[in-house]
């Protein structure tokens, strides 16, 4: 499945990048993801199990990740950076641990 084109149907205002496991290491991949977080600026992170989106003021250009193929433990792991990463700071993180996002998010 595109994941790509089918978050920019459903997210057009979004840069999207569907990140496979062999991509990055977790450490990496998660300091790819935190860099940009200080770039976007976003007011609130959501992070939906394997898609992970960065909330915006109106009129900004936002950010969503689709982590494909990622275990539960890898999951997990990248979640526990973001909120180490996120914590005493401006941004909020709001984390569905539980959440589909093919079928909550994208309809799929």
């Amino acid at each position: 499945m595109d994941y790509e084109e089918v978050i920019l149907e459903k997210f057009p205002n979004c840069d999207v990048e569907v990140i496979a496991p062999d991509v990055f290491e977790l450490e990496m991949l998660l300091e790819y993801i935190t860099d940009d977080i200080i770039v976007y600026k976003p007011f609130s992170v959501m992070v939906h199990r394997h898609l992970i989106r960065f909330m915006m003021n109106v009129g900004k250009r936002g950010k969503i990740y689709y982590l494909d193929g990622f275990s539960d433990e890898d999951l997990k792991i990248i979640h526990a950076g973001l909120l180490k990463f996120t914590w005493k700071r401006d941004v909020k993180i709001n984390l569905f641990k539980n959440a589909n996002p093919d079928k909550d998010m994208l309809g799929l």
